[in-house]
């Protein structure tokens, strides 16, 4: 998009913000343990990470020759890039991981958003995040990097989920003063909304939900195909093959799921073809990949 007030000040119906997808994926506030302190990162999907360094140092430098640097008391709003980060041996840094996504997955900037300021200039960034932290821990202390995937009842998910607005409200007001755009506008389409509503919501053992998402749109899957391609630049099979792939890597990266009830879980028949299809997307085994990335990211 061209005109940065359609982008910064759209005004779209309450039902269409709803479709966003607002999630804390982990949070935590010590020290960087030695092995993250100097490596190469892939940040261009999932999400967005934000550290705020109590002690130390904190440096990224981009694949695109960026460079940027955060030491005591400053925020570093780590760009959405392949990149290499470092850190001082001292590095103490309060860490936050979440998504901000349209339906399809694309996050809602459309730049790298990458910033970094002092925490005195946006005070309650860090006063709301450590409140939130502290929240956290207290109630589930073994949270860490692994929050997403921590069990809570109702009223507890609430209650986290309620600061993490307040917080992710301050970011991305931090975000639209820096001349942030959003990276893409809804579609006034239900029938689109509807089904990616669909193919987000429907177990992933089923399968790709075919009949649901005839009902939910009232639309053919050819038309549906064509519709998706135009929107979102992709099919129905591509988008639920992402969501696929995304909850492979967070069953690996964050549990001790066999294999094989990791396939079972996403809907394939054998363990044999779940680690085929895994390798074909990732060029990596699924016990390889948990080898390497069962480790906590800043």
């Amino acid at each position: 998009m061209d005109d940065p007030a359609v982008t910064q000040n759209a005004r779209l119906p309450m039902r269409e913000w709803a479709y966003l997808h607002s999630e804390l994926e982990w949070i935590y506030d010590h020290e960087v343990p030695a092995v993250y302190r100097d490596r190469k990162v892939n940040k261009e999907k999932g999400g967005y990470w934000a550290w705020y360094v109590r002690q130390g140092k904190a440096s990224v430098r981009t694949a695109s020759g960026k460079r940027y640097e955060a030491g005591p008391g400053m925020w570093l709003l780590v760009p959405t890039e392949q990149m290499t980060q470092r850190f001082s041996e001292d590095a103490r840094i309060l860490s936050l991981h979440f998504l901000c996504q349209w339906p399809s997955g694309e996050n809602i900037l459309s730049g790298n958003g990458g910033l970094v300021f002092a925490g005195g200039e946006h005070p309650l960034l860090e006063r709301k995040a450590a409140q939130l932290e502290r929240m956290v821990r207290k109630s589930i202390p073994e949270a860490d990097t692994r929050y997403y995937s921590c069990f809570s009842d109702y009223e507890q998910f609430l209650s986290f989920h309620v600061l993490f607005q307040q917080w992710l409200l301050l970011w991305f007001n931090i975000q639209k003063q820096s001349g942030a755009d959003l990276s893409r506008l809804l579609t006034s389409d239900d029938r689109v909304l509807s089904a990616m509503r669909c193919l987000n919501m429907a177990p992933l053992r089923e399968g790709l939900p075919h009949e649901a998402l005839r009902k939910e749109s009232g639309l053919g899957e050819a038309q549906l195909n064509r519709m998706f391609m135009a929107e979102y630049g992709m099919t129905l099979r591509k988008c639920w093959e992402q969501r696929r792939l995304k909850a492979a890597k967070s069953h690996l990266e964050t549990s001790l799921m066999p294999v094989k009830e990791v396939a079972y879980t996403l809907g394939f028949r054998s363990d044999s073809h779940f680690m085929m299809w895994f390798k074909q997307h990732t060029a990596q085994r699924p016990k390889e990949y948990r080898r390497i990335h069962r480790t906590l990211d800043a």
